[in-house]
């Protein structure tokens, strides 16, 4: 069984086709799995879903230790998005699930489990291999796990007895499906039935795939009335501007050609920011984003190596020649090349290897002391048009 779960998403395909016998199957997937444990090259008849699983996460034996409550707690409280969710999620697949013998599990961006509901019965059995809130289910944790597959696919998976990669989840069918922000691509959770591999059926892996889509367009509505919020609660300037929430989802513009989203500055400030895609603005807060205009006059740098290395800040009010230090130099070379940001490994590489961070990050402190407000952290990048001459 083949399902389109709605463009642009993978096409997915449930582990058994109606009607087939999962005891069968089972036993028909063990001599697949023992190859591939034993080190041979996994056959050509295993799913390729399952087959890229197993080579992603190998096989692994780490033990699972779960979160305790407290953590477990903050994890729920903190995911916002996920925590909204919840009730849809109890309403649409608890039910059935439980009818099926199944639990429902819920669990969070970076695959930590922060509900699991359903029959005692079937917790119990869960609690037995370590999927318990708390635990975290990513494939370089526990190997091939519909959880882990889901969150690397980011596509609905069911992931059949052993196509688990730990022989101890053999006895299991997991059918996951990511949920993502549509208006930042992030995941923020997975949904997953769980239960007996006797238990599996085609259909669930529909089910949690419409879910996991109906819980998106939730997302997708809720963040449009946010951004028509937004816009009525700020008082608009005439001229040219932009208005943004914190991530960047563009809510009204005017005199900018822009999509939906600007990518922002980590360490964004009120005053003068370098954006891609805009140039040299002027950022003021609003409630929930930021209002962004054209900066007056534009600043731009150049690299100059001529008898001795510069940097040559123009602006409106004229041109402004600063002397560089090899060093110095290299670091704006450096930055110049990577316009979004350069990484402290980055930097670091300039230096010879035993040269201590504090004596890395007191020579570019220097450097944005003489080149104040072109240079940002966080990461460190150059918020100005840049040239070499």
């Amino acid at each position: 069984m083949t399902l389109e779960h709605g463009a642009p998403r993978k096409s997915i395909e449930a582990a058994l086709t109606a009607g087939e016998d999962p005891t069968r199957k089972a036993r028909s997937l063990k001599s697949l799995h023992q190859l591939w444990a034993e080190g041979a090259c996994i056959p050509e008849v295993v799913r390729p879903v399952v087959a890229r699983s197993w080579s992603r996460a190998g096989k692994l034996g780490t033990d699972i230790v779960p979160l305790d409550t407290s953590e477990i707690r903050e994890r729920r409280q903190a995911n916002e998005e996920l925590n909204g969710l919840v009730e849809l999620f109890k309403e649409r697949l608890l039910s059935l699930a439980t009818q099926a013998g199944n639990q429902l599990v819920i669990s969070d961006g970076q695959g930590f489990v922060l509900w699991v509901l359903g029959p005692s019965a079937v917790r119990r059995r869960s609690d037995g291999i370590g999927f318990v809130a708390g635990a975290r289910w990513r494939e370089s944790d526990v190997g091939t796990n519909g959880i882990g597959a889901a969150m690397a696919e980011r596509a609905p998976v069911q992931i059949f007895g052993p196509e688990h990669a730990r022989e101890e989840q053999h006895n299991w069918v997991c059918t996951s499906a990511p949920v993502m922000n549509p208006a930042t691509s992030a995941l923020i959770g997975t949904i997953t039935l769980a239960g007996s591999f006797r238990t599996a059926h085609p259909h669930s892996l529909a089910l949690v795939s419409s879910v996991a889509r109906e819980a998106e367009l939730f997302l997708q509505t809720e963040h449009e009335l946010k951004m028509q919020t937004l816009q009525l609660s700020t008082q608009l300037p005439e001229g040219e501007y932009v208005l943004v929430d914190v991530q960047g989802s563009i809510a009204a513009a005017q005199g900018y050609s822009v999509g939906s989203k600007l990518n922002l500055p980590m360490s964004m400030e009120e005053g003068r920011n370098w954006i891609s895609g805009l140039g040299s603005i002027d950022a003021r807060r609003t409630p929930g984003g930021w209002l962004l205009q054209r900066a007056e006059g534009q600043v731009s740098l150049q690299l100059y190596a001529g008898a001795s290395l510069q940097a040559i800040v123009h602006s409106p009010g004229g041109a402004t020649r600063i002397n560089l230090s090899a060093k110095h130099w290299q670091i704006l070379e450096l930055l110049a090349a990577n316009p979004h940001g350069a990484s402290s490994g980055q930097l670091a590489s300039l230096w010879p290897a035993d040269t201590p961070n504090v004596t890395i990050r007191a020579e570019i402190s220097r450097l944005r002391s003489k080149l104040r407000g072109l240079i940002a952290s966080r990461p460190y990048r150059i918020v100005v048009p840049v040239s070499s001459h």
